[in-house]
């Protein structure tokens, strides 16, 4: 009797085991399975909100020779133009182009600014900390390197201008090396405008100043003038702010002490010259949420999005720097061509004011 009790206690306690390690697979891994479920969601999550971290984790697999490709485009002699009517529009309207970057870009986003948009400024200055000597670096190592201190390289780099350049330019344009220019476009917009009069242009933003500020990444450009005021006048004020990590919303407040009123860079048609970001951001109206509530004019998707005449996209890489570059100047619609008698496409006026 007591080896049978036993026998039945042996035979109860394998069954218990076998229900143990025998439970069905998704039981038994359950909770591995939600976390691998919420690393994957999280990780989705992380690439659509930022493609910049596409970006990231595509370079582990694919190496895109962009100094090659940059090299490449400067020596390229193949191309069929006429550059007549940019040419005579360069020497009517002279730009000055400062490009705010840091020596750790001196290999990669300069390179390819030079082989593509720079190329085109009257006169270009990289400005950053740095030991190397060229004509187009402008040292700033009187001015911590850091984004901190962006305002105090901006107010550097326009007094340096002030200084040594403000007879030999008409406008001058602040852009930082992620900025892609089309300064054909960007000339024909200021040749609206007097460079004698103060003045300056870039994406509108309506907040914290009276007048609104540019967006400094979508970059802005100064008339002659307008430098000469703010120089003169707002950098020795006290509201004028002498440092910062705000350098857009900084510059504003100098300019508007200053009395340098905002300009009109929307076409006749109401579409955006200057953009804050990429330009598939802006036509399928998957911008940032912000600009909604900060942009002056409204912001416009589609169609609506971007002006035929626009001067410039932000946060672009130097491989979409180099895509924009070939479909802007390397490839071209056989048949078609751009009137250059078009007297009516910008307001030459002032922002008026919100209601």
């Amino acid at each position: 009797m007591f080896k049978d009790s036993q026998m039945i206690a042996k035979m109860r306690y394998k069954g218990r085991l076998c229900l143990k390690y025998h439970r069905p697979f998704w039981k038994l891994y359950l909770k591995y399975l939600c976390a691998a479920c919420v690393i994957s969601f999280t990780s989705m999550f992380c690439v659509t909100l930022s493609e910049d971290l596409v970006d990231w984790f595509a370079s582990f697999h694919t190496k895109i020779d962009v100094n090659r490709i940059a090299h490449e485009f400067q020596n390229d002699k193949t191309i069929y133009e006429n550059t007549t009517a940019a040419d005579e529009m360069s020497k009517k309207v002279r730009i000055l182009c400062l490009v705010i970057t840091t020596s750790g870009h001196l290999n990669k986003q300069i390179p390819v600014v030079n082989a593509t948009w720079g190329t085109r400024c009257n006169k270009i200055l990289y400005v950053m900390c740095t030991d190397k000597k060229q004509p187009d670096i402008l040292n700033s190592c009187d001015v911590t390197e850091s984004k901190s201190h962006l305002t105090r390289k901006v107010r550097f780099m326009l007094r340096y201008v002030y200084l040594h350049y403000l007879k030999d330019y008409d406008w001058i344009l602040k852009a930082d090396d992620d900025t892609y220019v089309i300064m054909e476009n960007l000339r024909f917009l200021l040749s609206f405008h007097n460079p004698d009069l103060p003045g300056y242009l870039g994406y509108h933003f309506n907040m914290h100043l009276k007048q609104g500020y540019m967006s400094g990444g979508a970059g802005y450009v100064i008339s002659r003038s307008g430098l000469k005021k703010v120089i003169e006048v707002a950098f020795k004020e006290n509201g004028c702010p002498p440092d910062g990590k705000d350098e857009d919303l900084d510059i504003g407040k100098c300019l508007q002490m200053a009395g340098v009123p905002p300009l009109v860079s929307y076409d006749k048609y109401g579409r955006e010259t200057f953009h804050t970001d990429k330009v598939w951001q802006h036509l399928y109206g998957t911008v940032p949420r912000y600009l909604k509530k900060y942009s002056w004019n409204g912001i416009s998707d589609g169609g609506g999005c971007c002006s035929q005449f626009s001067v410039t996209f932000h946060h672009v890489n130097p491989q979409t720097m180099l895509l924009m570059h070939q479909m802007l100047y390397r490839t071209s619609v056989y048949g078609r061509q751009t009137p250059t008698d078009i007297s009516d496409m910008f307001h030459m006026a002032k922002v008026l004011p919100l209601l």
